[in-house]
């Protein structure tokens, strides 16, 4: 949290001569001694996983997330076809489990 409060004052201080197109991504979780400022001036993206099994497989295969069609159709087999829905099936279990 020391570096947190510490980039909070340096943000600050080189915000007035930043390119428009900078962008600074830090990952961090939730803490009740985060600096407010530095929430204050930032945008926040959360990504929760969806509830349930069948959510989080339709998820996997919404394209962009994990798998697309070109990935579906890359190779030729059932077997690969399987194997990529045993590879969601098994992630959605994971990511449903591990609330518990």
């Amino acid at each position: 949290l020391g570096l947190m409060n510490d980039m909070e004052s340096i943000i600050s201080k080189l915000k007035p001569n930043m390119d428009p197109n900078f962008r600074l991504f830090m990952t961090a979780l939730p803490h009740p001694d985060f600096p407010l400022g530095l929430l204050q001036m930032c945008n926040k993206v959360t990504n929760e996983p969806p509830a349930g099994l069948k959510a989080g497989l339709l998820r996997s295969y919404t394209p962009g997330v994990m798998v697309d069609q070109d990935k579906i159709e890359r190779v030729d087999t059932a077997q690969w076809r399987q194997l990529l829905f045993a590879l969601c099936f098994l992630h959605s279990i994971v990511q449903e489990r591990r609330k518990f």
